[in-house]
């Protein structure tokens, strides 16, 4: 019922290398994220910018169905994509992401369009589940809309939304850490302290 999509096509520009390559936790990024994904999932999809030979098992690699357009047209890709009715999305860049609280999103998402954490009044999109049948609506929205943000999409749209509120995320942990984005060297310096590894 569940696939698992990893979006992986992003340029890394602040952190200054790809970062699907950035080791934590004696693994990659991109290994991490797969491996987070496998446990909880039917299948798992990484969705990147460029064709590339990635010597990675456990995973089936999918390309943009545009290139340079941003998350949105790569999580469409991965909806396209994967086999079953739900993806469960995550971006490759947060490590400290639990599979306890991915759970708890695979168990909420039945009979929504959505189902997306939110926090001191914004979502993450990025993390979150959806349901596949919601392919046609968000062609439409991509090919007509200049700006791709995501939240703009579960925010405009007419949809089915189950929003997990910060009093259910709190019970996996802070959000501030869970949802903490690699994005520079004080990013991942900052989650390797909080797992003991700085």
């Amino acid at each position: 019922m569940f696939s698992g999509i990893v979006l992986a096509g992003g340029k890394s520009k602040r952190m200054g290398v790809d970062k699907r390559y950035v080791m934590f936790s004696g693994m990659n990024l991109l290994e991490l994220s797969i491996k987070r994904l496998k446990g909880i999932t039917e299948e798992v999809l990484v969705v990147m910018g460029e064709e590339e030979n990635l010597d990675i098992e456990d995973a089936r690699f999918v390309l943009d169905v545009e290139k340079n357009r941003g998350p949105m047209v790569g999580l469409f890709s991965g909806l396209y994509e994967m086999k079953n009715l739900y993806g469960l999305v995550t971006p490759l860049d947060t490590p400290l992401l639990t599979s306890e609280f991915l759970n708890y999103l695979k168990e909420n998402a039945i009979g929504y369009d959505v189902t997306v954490p939110r926090w001191k009044r914004r979502i993450e999109p990025l993390i979150a589940v959806y349901f596949k049948n919601i392919l046609p609506i968000m062609k439409e929205w991509i090919t007509k809309e200049k700006d791709l943000t995501p939240y703009l999409f579960i925010q405009e749209l007419d949809l089915r939304v189950r929003f997990i509120e910060e009093e259910e995320i709190s019970k996996f942990g802070n959000p501030e850490i869970l949802f903490l984005n690699i994005n520079t060297e004080e990013d991942l310096k900052t989650a390797k302290r909080v797992i003991g590894e700085e």
